[in-house]
């Protein structure tokens, strides 16, 4: 064959080679022309801008901080929160690159290899997406259309935002936000909540195989859910093994040792009504409506305290609360409330028949009609009653405007009450200053002053009548629109709440799965005991711990804030008032009967107190002031309070911060008032701070999601009394948890000795760890208190039931030194064995001028007999 014929059979590929060039140049064309279209000019639909990729549409929970940072809850829609890169645990990344993207670190946000494979097989031997094209979709794809071509455009606008991110953000920080967007599911969004959730730790400490279930539930956390499937998900997580063991991120024998692993979950579902201090987390909400009600970010938006990721620093110590939790649970669970119910099991059945409620000197109908009475009024208060009006609008609404009325209505009630309250304290200063007839200017001056202020006051109160008087037919109105719809709806959920079902009780040893009627429940949670615990730092006003119930779940109602009486834990304001008068906490009164005779204090009768528990031993002694409080001996309280006055003790008591209303009646002397557990606890303080009052906070600062502050306290502090008072008063209170000197031939002590008990096991305080405070005890054994103050905390608890019909018969029981002294003795030996604390276990700190002022009185006693002996009385 010629070379010319050669030639002609000689394929020429110039032809193939330009019709690839130009199908090639055709397809990076139009591929160029369609990203280039996707990304700048919207081809298929808006992509996100600079500013969205900067800063992602998350809804971040707000987290609640331990002053020792550790986290004490969250609050939020969705539970999420951030995670740092150096957070992670290395198994996370390890697990994820080996099962989700091989080549990460490799390419730049599209993997052509994998993706090839994807098309060319169909997705069969996996898809194509890259971790970084995964979290494009979870971050700007708002909902997966099921249109082929309609997701084809969504895949490609994923493409271009993936090379997006990969410019934006480096590796680490688009692992990071891949582990903070995932939904987790059970409220448990973001790696850092997942962590807590699942294991009960953080994502740092994740061990291997923890890691491994979460990146194998990031395919489909619904579908390999390890509450709903543990099977398929434990299945899933094995499968992530097999990838890192392709990838050699683990070895055989790690890989067959790590298969056979269960999935060792520690599950605790993210909830407002559970977890540590749940109480003070609801607290702190309503604390945060007040503050962003005028808080603005720099835009000028509201805050969001369910979105935006804020970071609450709170004053609580993360391991003080658990004390304080434990103490109640200990003492209530173990101790008081198998003792509550085997006192009422031991009564008769006439008792017996209205247990745990007991009525004194009522008729058999009196007592039934106060039962049904208490047992109706839980119902209305039940989650289960208020669902039932939540279900109907209208009569919501009726409610609502009614409540409110209501609520209008009685602050014009109680503006008039103050200032009457008001004028009478400053009528009683004009009576005095009458009986100056001197008639010296200044005396006239200050009558003159003191008649303007009464008239003031009179104003305000006619202002007020007025308000109430103006609004009567509009408050009657809205109480007959409410009554007309809430009638007939609460006499159908009567109805209902006697048709037993299923559900679950509370009880000390855990939930109860049970059948019973939901009024049968609500009887059998009023049986049982409640409790609240506040702990202050008396320095700094700093709350240590809150404890505002025994389960949040099922009690919601927070005995920190609840007003109760106060027994005689409102002595000390009585016995303040004669220390500022200049009584020494040694001078000695004669313990007999007091009367205050009709008309005196506007007394309609004569008073005559008794001193509790019956006939003493120190009766009819002359006992000093702190043998008298120490023994809670009534008639000398009473005395001072005939010495003084109500007014004066009512002033005492405001200038130390208890707010709620007071009626100058001489019966306070004994704690007759209604008092929250807060207030008490931080008019205590005074005491302990040198007589400054300083308004309690639990809040210490506030910081956004970019840790910049945006709101900080500002403590309040006065003067409440002078610092030489203040220690005189610790002094004083000092005999509670201590032996006193003998009286009448017998040995006296503090109602709160106990503490001192090497038998008790919430006891064995030694003496060199000096205690102040004050039992307390109300009429009929409803309500037991006990106030305890150290050198750097003052912590108060009560214990009752939720209603005050309910409670112990004995007074050995239920008094304060039975009911919640224990609960304080627990928490206070909890801390002293944690020397991370570095609470004081040792004395009060006397000041300067007080150095030569003797508080032990027998030695004072002593040295004034000496002194006596050595006075020559032929000189005077």
């Amino acid at each position: 064959m010629t070379e010319e014929a050669q030639q002609k059979i000689k394929p020429s590929y110039t032809k193939f080679v330009i019709t690839f060039w130009v199908i090639f140049t055709l397809g990076f064309g139009t591929v160029y022309y369609i990203f280039n279209g996707i990304a700048n000019d919207d081809l298929m639909g808006e992509l996100p801008s600079f500013e969205q990729l900067e800063n992602p549409s998350t809804s971040l929970a707000t987290q609640l901080l331990s002053s020792d940072g550790k986290q004490l809850g969250t609050i939020f829609k969705e539970n999420r929160s951030l995670a740092k890169y150096s957070e992670l645990s290395q198994h996370l990344i390890d697990a994820l690159v080996a099962t989700e993207d091989e080549r990460f670190f490799d390419h730049s946000g599209i993997d052509g290899k994998s993706l090839a494979r994807a098309i060319l097989k169909g997705g069969k031997s996996g898809g194509g997406s890259t971790i970084t094209q995964q979290l494009a979709k979870m971050l700007f794809t708002e909902q997966v259309v099921k249109n082929k071509v309609e997701r084809a455009k969504q895949k490609l606008k994923e493409w271009v935002v993936a090379v997006q991110l990969e410019k934006q953000y480096t590796k680490e920080e688009i692992v990071t936000m891949y582990f903070n967007t995932l939904d987790f599911v059970n409220n448990a969004a973001g790696i850092k909540s997942a962590s807590n959730v699942y294991f009960n730790t953080q994502p740092e400490d994740l061990k291997i195989e923890e890691a491994a279930m979460f990146v194998g539930m990031a395919k489909n956390p619904a579908l390999f859910n390890p509450m709903r499937r543990p099977d398929t998900t434990l299945f899933r997580r094995n499968v992530v093994f097999s990838q890192m063991l392709k990838n050699e991120k683990i070895s055989k024998i790690e890989y067959d040792s790590l298969r056979l692993l269960p999935l060792g979950l520690e599950f605790t579902r993210a909830s407002h009504r559970s977890g540590v201090a749940t109480y003070f987390r609801e607290e702190v909400r309503k604390k945060l409506k007040n503050i962003f009600k005028t808080l603005r970010k720099p835009d000028g938006q509201k805050y969001s305290i369910y979105q935006d990721g804020l970071k609450i620093y709170t004053s609580i110590n993360y391991d003080m609360q658990k004390y304080a939790e434990n103490a109640v649970k200990t003492h209530l669970g173990k101790e008081l409330q198998p003792a509550f119910f085997k006192h009422w099991k031991s009564k008769s059945r006439g008792l017996k028949k209205y247990a745990p409620f007991y009525f004194e000197d009522y008729t058999d109908a009196e007592k039934a009609n106060s039962v049904e009475s208490l047992i109706k009024r839980g119902i209305r208060t039940s989650s289960r009653y208020k669902k039932g009006l939540d279900a109907r609008p209208t009569l919501k609404k009726v409610t609502y405007a009614y409540n409110r009325a209501s609520y209008k209505n009685q602050r014009w009630v109680n503006k008039v009450k103050a200032f009457d309250d008001k004028r009478y304290l400053v009528q009683q200063e004009l009576n005095r200053l009458n009986k100056d007839t001197t008639n010296a200017r200044a005396i006239l001056r200050e009558k003159d002053r003191v008649r303007d202020e009464i008239e003031v006051f009179q104003d305000s109160i006619d202002f007020n009548k007025k308000k109430i008087k103006s609004f009567k037919s509009e408050l009657s109105e809205k109480k007959s629109a409410y009554l007309k719809l809430w009638e007939p709806f609460d006499r159908v959920m009567m109805a209902k709440f006697d048709d037993k079902i299923r559900m679950k009780v509370f009880t000390w040893n855990g939930e109860r799965d049970t059948l019973m009627s939901p009024r049968d429940s609500v009887i059998h949670h009023k049986w049982y005991l409640r409790s609240g615990l506040l702990s202050i730092d008396p320095h700094t006003g700093f709350i240590r711990a809150w404890v505002g119930g025994i389960n949040y779940k099922y009690f919601q109602y927070d005995h920190v804030r609840a007003t109760r009486q106060v027994g005689s834990t409102f002595k000390p304001f009585v016995y303040a008032t004669a220390i500022e008068n200049g009584v020494n906490p040694c001078e000695e009164y004669l313990n007999e009967e007091v009367t205050f005779p009709a008309g005196l204090y506007g007394l309609e009768e004569p008073w005559k107190p008794k001193n509790a528990g019956g006939e003493s031993n120190l009766d009819g002694q002359s006992l000093t002031l702190k043998i008298a409080l120490a023994n809670s001996v009534n008639s000398i309280t009473a005395r001072i309070m005939k010495n003084f006055g109500p007014e004066a003790v009512i002033n005492v008591a405001r200038r130390c911060g208890i707010s709620t209303p007071i009626d100058p009646v001489p019966s306070i002397c004994l704690g007759t008032p209604d008092v929250s557990l807060y207030d008490m606890v931080s008019a205590y303080c005074v005491f302990v701070n040198k007589g400054i009052r300083i308004e309690p906070q639990f809040i210490t600062r506030i910081e956004d999601k970019n840790g910049s502050v945006i709101w900080r306290p500002v403590p309040e502090r006065r003067e409440a009394m002078t610092e030489e008072n203040a220690y005189r008063m610790i002094e004083l209170l000092s005999g509670v948890a201590a032996y006193g000197p003998k009286v009448g031939g017998k040995a006296t002590y503090g109602t709160g000795v106990r503490l001192r008990s090497p038998n008790r096991p919430y006891a064995k305080i030694p003496y060199s760890v000096k205690i102040s405070g004050k039992t307390g005890t109300t009429q009929m054994q409803s309500d037991g208190w006990f106030m305890g103050m150290t050198p750097d905390l003052v912590t108060g608890v009560w214990t009752g039931c939720e209603d005050r019909a309910a409670h112990f018969l004995s007074l050995r029981l239920g008094m304060g030194t039975n009911m919640a002294l224990p609960i304080w003795g627990y928490y206070m030996n909890s801390i002293y064995k944690n020397p991370k604390l570095k609470i004081s276990k040792g004395d009060f700190i006397k000041p300067e001028s007080l150095k030569n002022e003797e508080f032990d009185c027998a030695k004072r006693k002593a040295n004034f007999q000496n002194t006596s002996q050595n006075v020559d009385f032929d000189e005077f």
